[in-house]
């Protein structure tokens, strides 16, 4: 009989599953034109730039001039977002139809990939190593609209050979970092590893480990049918994520303590939970809420069974993210990554349907250079009995903004200094 596995007497892991964008969140820069590079069409870059990127932008400018302007509400902006794949379904096409993705070797995606410029790589990594290797049933999964989940674990790769740098930022290895789920559209390839210029969708290929995990093995994709089930749309993140940490929420967690729950000795009394909607897999919205604080305690009651404490965690920095933000009833805390300057779509997005966006105080210019005063964008909020912020919805809705992987375990440990 095989021995149960043991875990350390320690407190858990703030942090259950760490779902994480990867464009603008992970990355500096979008990658896409990153990714053109890849190409061995010599006018790949030229035709990315002046006609499918344009064909892209013109398209998008006609669809929010036609569609109507009321975007209110959580539900309303949801429902733009999801119109939305129209206009993805056509750029693909064209992108599919101009063949810059074709004849790519997986050594020129490897070589892309180097190009990338990543977020504050080995706070990253120290995140990752404090979530993976901890308890059996931590996760980490990055959840991409990105063309090349082949492009995205060599960028992964890549951060993990990153050479000259502290020791003490190399607790990581790469088979740990192989424990990072990809979940992203990927290009097909052929028999002999090259790329066909079809872009394989995820839904079609998810039964495949191997690509699942950015790992490209050969053939699929293609179709108009394959158009409608790509990852493409905040409405595709969020089947997805519902889906994932669904299948998390059913399954039994091993590895309690004798009395069947988890001591949690850390301050979150003041933790605002404002992810977590009724009815998300319906998008359907209550009038008036109660949500009050949860501790972790009580994160794992309600999780029906799974009495692993630890958080459900999204990071995104786009409107692509809103709904896995705020409409995923097992996403405990949302995170908007991104500091001065950026975010501007989702925030604006967040301000009109009355999502508050908490930021950090900061009192000198040590970060990045901003001593500004970060007071939280959003409407002017009152106080229910909970004392949380509530909004003209009656609904609680909070995110907060970082700039950093280490502001996540900090946010966790210590969400009054967020404001």
């Amino acid at each position: 009989m095989e021995a149960p596995q043991l875990v350390s007497e320690e407190a858990p892991p703030l942090i259950r599953h760490l779902v994480v964008d990867f464009d603008q969140t992970l990355t500096l820069k979008d990658t896409l034109s990153t990714l053109v590079t890849a190409s061995p069409l010599p006018e790949a870059p030229e035709i990315f730039k002046n006609h499918l990127t344009k064909a892209y932008l013109e398209d998008y400018a006609a669809h929010v001039q036609a569609y109507p302007p009321d975007r209110n509400s959580i539900p309303s902006e949801f429902a733009f977002l999801s119109s939305l794949r129209s206009i993805e379904r056509k750029s693909i096409e064209r992108v599919e139809s101009s063949n810059i993705f074709k004849g790519i070797s997986r050594a020129d995606i490897s070589v892309a990939a180097k190009k990338v410029q990543v977020r504050k790589p080995h706070e990253f990594k120290a995140l990752v190593s404090k979530v993976l290797p901890l308890h059996p049933t931590s996760k980490v999964t990055i959840l991409s609209v990105n063309w090349s989940a082949s492009f995205i674990r060599e960028v992964l790769d890549s951060i993990n050979s990153d050479e000259g740098h502290p020791s003490h930022h190399k607790s990581l290895t790469a088979p740990e970092f192989e424990k990072v789920e990809i979940i992203a559209n990927n290009l097909v390839e052929d028999s002999q590893g090259f790329t066909t210029g079809k872009i394989d969708r995820w839904f079609h290929s998810r039964r495949n480990k191997s690509r699942l995990n950015g790992r490209a093995s050969s053939g699929g994709g293609g179709g108009d049918d394959n158009n409608e089930h790509g990852i493409w749309t905040a409405d595709d993140k969020l089947q997805i994520l519902n889906g994932i940490l669904e299948i998390e929420g059913q399954t039994p967690q091993t590895g309690m303590n004798p009395a069947g729950t988890r001591d949690v000795d850390i301050e979150t009394d003041t933790l605002v939970v404002g992810t977590a909607v009724d009815q998300a897999n319906k998008h359907q919205f209550p009038t008036e809420t109660t949500t009050d604080t949860i501790t972790m305690p009580e994160l794992e009651m309600e999780e029906h069974g799974a009495r692993f404490a630890g958080y459900n965690i999204y990071v995104g920095d786009s409107p692509t993210d809103f709904a896995a933000l705020l409409m995923c009833e097992k996403v405990h805390v949302g995170f908007i990554m991104g500091g001065e300057g950026e975010n501007k779509s989702l925030l604006d997005a967040c301000e009109r349907t009355g999502v508050k966006v908490l930021e950090k105080k900061r009192v000198n210019s040590r970060e990045g250079g901003d001593a500004d005063n970060c007071d939280a964008e959003g409407p002017v909020e009152t106080y229910g009995k909970s004392g949380l912020p509530r909004h003209r919805d009656g609904d609680l809705r909070v995110l907060y903004r970082i700039r950093g992987w280490e502001e996540i375990m900090e946010c966790l440990q210590h969400p009054e200094q967020w404001h």
